[in-house]
């Protein structure tokens, strides 16, 4: 009996070492024993933020009015033309996650001043000057529909901030004029975000939005499309094409044009 008891405590001793030279398997063990979480999963990591700032190299073509008893000018805008009557800008946008949630955010403000590239339709006038600032940001929320490694498809829905004040000086022969106008509203947007990788670093990313609906502008859509490269873990460098199109007049305030061009930006994430 005695001899049996010391060959069983035998084979114990020797089990132990054994399943400690096993790194993974005694870790696993120790976990299980010790009632410590597994790795956390996607949807157990915390919040991961990005951020940055943007060039829009856009020009701008429509229609622009402040008083109904004046018709509105037409502007036809090039990049070009902008940069050189531009008094100011700043461009930027921003990302947070955690799990499947998506918050997004984008802003721009742009102020300018031009006398030429304008269409005076009034024929009492001879003369044009337009000042114009506008601030645009855009806030969504939503979900990550699909996420698979780098591709992913995000469902959002939010709203875009218009801040826009106009003025106009416009003289003729018999007749002049001078007013300035400013118009905030909110649109209701819905929008989805696409990205599939292209390699190693690459990846190609689309998002577009739809919204106004009657609520503010009668309507206002946006395209965005472009290419990205990692640069490290925590630098993104971009470079595509943004269209914005808001459709919008309220008493005599006019704000019919579109935004279209190349985009470049940088983000980073932390």
């Amino acid at each position: 009996m005695l001899a049996r008891l010391s060959f069983l405590i035998g084979l114990g001793l020797q089990a132990v070492p054994a399943a400690a030279a096993d790194g993974s398997a005694a870790g696993t063990a120790e976990q299980v024993q010790a009632g410590e979480p597994a790795s956390p999963t996607t949807d157990e990591q915390g919040w991961e933020f990005s951020a940055g700032p943007y060039l829009w190299m856009s020009s701008l073509k429509g229609d622009m009015g402040v008083v109904p008893e004046v018709e509105p000018v037409g502007i036809d805008f090039s990049f070009g033309d902008i940069f050189h009557h531009m008094k100011f800008a700043l461009m930027g946008k921003f990302d947070a996650r955690h799990g499947r949630f998506i918050a997004t955010g984008d802003l721009l403000f742009l102020k300018m001043s031009a006398s030429d590239d304008i269409e005076i339709r009034d024929v009492d006038f001879l003369d044009v000057k337009l000042t114009s600032s506008t601030f645009l940001t855009t806030v969504t929320a939503g979900y990550r529909a699909v996420d698979k490694d780098r591709m992913f498809l995000d469902l959002l829905a939010g709203g875009r901030l218009n801040v826009m004040k106009t003025g106009l000086d416009l003289t003729g022969p018999q007749r002049s004029f001078s007013g300035s106008e400013t118009e905030t509203w909110i649109d209701p947007v819905i929008a989805a975000r696409f990205q599939v990788p292209l390699g190693k670093h690459w990846a190609a990313r689309t998002y577009g939005d739809v919204g106004g609906f009657g609520v503010g502008s009668h309507f206002t859509w946006q395209l965005v499309g472009g290419v990205e490269y990692d640069v490290s873990s925590r630098w993104t460098l971009s470079a595509g094409w943004r269209h914005l199109d808001i459709d919008y007049d309220h008493q005599g305030f006019v704000f019919d044009a579109a935004m279209d061009g190349p985009i470049l930006g940088a983000v980073y994430q932390f």
